[in-house]
């Protein structure tokens, strides 16, 4: 059984080789092995014959027009979109004023802080001390920001008032106990 798996992989191997060859000679039915330049010429001469469009070099000692550069609009890919024709509203609406509702301001997010206590030392400095949903204890002075995205306004006996940072919106966060 092993000496069958062999002659498979060396039959395997020599299918692969010869496939390669023919490829690289670009199929010639001869097997005829061509070397040098005229390799790389019947290389292309095959890819044309097989639909590869021909890629032309020649093209790159040619300038552009040199006025347009930096003034092309690397945005503009065509022509300008045709407009569709003007819509009239229906007749329902075309009558009468139109009201509008104002929308109610959106809700805060749920505020994942708790207010443990405050720490005052001999010259009046108070650290308020908070915890968060993750149960990370965070300190801070009035004008500290903390978790990135609070900012203490004012220390009181029961209660911290924080400010999110980017809005002017004021919360009180009262005293918890656990």
């Amino acid at each position: 059984m092993v000496k069958d798996w062999r002659r498979a992989a060396v039959a395997v191997l020599a299918l692969v080789l010869a496939g390669s060859l023919y490829w690289t000679l670009g199929g010639d039915p001869t097997g005829a092995a061509v070397v040098g330049p005229t390799a790389r010429r019947a290389g292309r001469s095959g890819a044309a014959e097989r639909g590869v469009p021909r890629i032309g070099l020649d093209r790159l000692d040619s300038r552009g027009a040199e006025g347009l550069v930096g003034q092309r609009d690397i945005f503009d890919f065509g022509g300008a979109p045709p407009t569709p024709p003007p819509v009239a509203p229906p007749p329902s609406m075309a009558a009468g004023p139109v009201e509008t509702i104002a929308a109610a301001p959106p809700a805060p997010p749920p505020l994942n802080l708790k207010y443990i206590g405050a720490v005052e030392n001999a010259q009046g400095l108070k650290v308020a001390v908070l915890m968060t949903d993750r149960k990370e204890v965070l300190t801070g002075r009035p004008g500290d920001l903390v978790a990135n995205r609070y900012r203490i306004v004012q220390i009181g006996l029961e209660s911290v008032d924080i400010q999110e940072v980017g809005t002017e919106r004021v919360r009180r966060v009262p005293l918890r106990s656990n």
